[in-house]
């Protein structure tokens, strides 16, 4: 596992000399400190920031999890994870484990920062309820590129 203090997310914290990164506070909660202490507004630095944010937030999972979904091992390390019980032993039988659990990215990740449990909603509907009122969305364009993270990533926008 990354370190919260040497991870993608402590480096893009870290060009931020200035500022006093608690690397065991939520991500979101993190950035939205750091922005207001630079008085940024929104705008070209808050909107470069956030872009490079969410690219240490997908880098961040991959350094956690890896990308593959073809590895039973990084499979069963996210079932684990996501506290599915019983081990599914099979490359298919993990993939379908972790596509019937609703959970957001950026909460996931937080765990691993806060040590908070994990919160698993029941449906999409909850979870996609639960994501537009707090407002954290993970970066969907950016987080296509990693196999593994398409397996939690769920459309929550109907189109």
């Amino acid at each position: 596992m990354a370190s919260t203090t040497k991870g993608p997310i402590a480096l893009f914290f870290g060009r931020y000399q200035q500022f006093n990164y608690d690397p065991h506070s939520k991500v979101w909660d993190e950035f939205n400190r750091l922005a207001n202490f630079f008085h940024w507004q929104e705008g070209s630095k808050k909107n470069k920031a956030r872009n490079l944010f969410r690219q240490a937030l997908v880098d961040e999972f991959g350094a956690n999890y890896g990308e593959s979904d073809n590895k039973l091992d990084v499979l069963q390390r996210l079932c684990q994870k996501l506290e599915i019980d019983p081990m599914p032993q099979s490359i298919t039988a993990c993939k379908k484990a972790i596509n019937g659990v609703y959970v957001n990215i950026v909460d996931f990740i937080d765990c691993e920062r806060t040590g908070e449990p994990i919160h698993k909603f029941a449906s999409l509907g909850q979870l996609r309820k639960y994501t537009m009122k707090e407002k954290k969305y993970f970066p969907r364009k950016q987080a296509k590129r990693s196999l593994l993270l398409r397996s939690l990533l769920k459309l929550l926008v109907r189109r």
